[in-house]
C-alpha cells in the first residue's frame, strides 16, 4: 500500500495506534491547530475575522496560554472581545424584533448571541472538519487497499465515541458485503477489546485483596487509565 499525503495521517495511526487510531488522529490534529494559529497565521486577517467571531473553548484557551506566546494570545483574544463588545453596542433596551409570539426582546437577543458564539471554537471546528475527512479516507481505503484490513485487525480497539462514529460512517459509507465485512472485523475487535479491559480492572481490584498481594500485576498495572481511554478517549499520563 502506497502512502499518499491525504492517507498518511490515517496509516500512520493505524501502524501506531495508542489506544484508540482516531484518538490519535485527533490529538495530532489538535496539536496542529494549536500550533498553527499560534504560528504566523494569527497575524493573517481572513483568520482573524473567522476567530473573533468563532472565539475558543475553554480546553483551546488553556492551551493557547500553555505555548507561551503572549503576543499572539493577546491579539487573538482582544480583537475577539471587541466583536463581542459590538453585540453589546447594538443592545438596545426595550426593543423587540419579530412579529406576532416571535417576538424576541433585545436581552433575549443578547443572551442568544452569547450562547451561541460560547458553543462554538475557531480550533474545533477546523479540527473536526479535518477529522471527517480523514474517517471519509479511511472508508474510501477500506474496500480499494487490502493491506488495511490486517492493520485494523490487530488494533487493541476504539474509544467507545470514536467505534460509535465509525460504525455510523460505515452505514454511510459502505453498503453489502463491504458493510458487513467490515462489521465482522471490528465488532469481534471491540468486544475483545472490552473484554481485556473488563478482565485487567478485575484483577487490579482483585490484587488489593491481602491474598494476592505477592501475585503478578499482569497486565493490570494501568487498567484504569485504560479504560478510561475506552470509555471516553481520555488520555491519562
Amino acid at each position: 500500500m502506497k502512502d499518499h499525503i491525504h492517507t498518511i495521517p490515517v496509516l500512520d495511526a493505524l501502524r501506531d495506534p495508542g489506544n484508540c487510531p482516531f484518538c490519535t488522529m485527533y490529538r495530532q490534529l489538535d496539536k496542529n491547530a494549536v500550533d498553527f494559529i499560534m504560528g504566523p497565521a494569527y497575524m493573517d486577517e481572513d483568520i482573524r475575522d473567522k476567530t473573533n467571531e468563532a472565539g475558543f473553548c475553554e480546553d483551546h484557551l488553556h492551551k493557547l496560554y500553555a505555548v507561551q506566546n503572549r503576543l499572539g494570545a493577546a491579539l487573538l483574544l482582544h480583537t475577539h472581545i471587541q466583536q463581542i463588545v459590538k453585540d453589546f453596542n447594538n443592545y438596545v433596551p426595550g426593543k423587540k424584533t419579530g412579529f406576532f409570539k416571535q417576538n424576541e426582546s433585545a436581552s433575549d437577543k443578547l443572551s442568544k448571541q452569547i450562547t451561541e458564539r460560547q458553543k462554538r471554537c475557531f480550533l474545533c471546528e477546523k479540527i473536526d472538519d479535518t477529522f471527517k475527512r480523514y474517517i471519509d479516507t479511511f472508508f474510501y481505503m477500506w474496500p480499494r487497499e487490502k493491506e488495511i484490513v490486517p492493520l485494523v485487525e490487530v488494533l487493541p480497539g476504539f474509544c467507545l465515541p470514536h467505534f460509535a462514529e465509525l460504525l455510523t460512517a460505515a452505514e454511510k459509507s459502505l453498503s453489502g458485503k463491504q458493510l458487513e465485512g467490515f462489521l465482522a472485523v471490528v465488532i469481534p475487535l471491540q468486544k475483545r477489546a472490552l473484554s481485556k479491559i473488563e478482565g485487567d480492572m478485575d484483577w487490579f481490584i482483585q490484587k488489593f485483596d491481602y491474598r494476592n498481594a505477592k501475585a503478578p500485576w499482569k497486565d493490570s498495572q494501568d487498567a484504569i487509565p485504560r479504560a478510561m481511554a475506552l470509555l471516553k478517549g481520555l488520555l491519562i499520563e
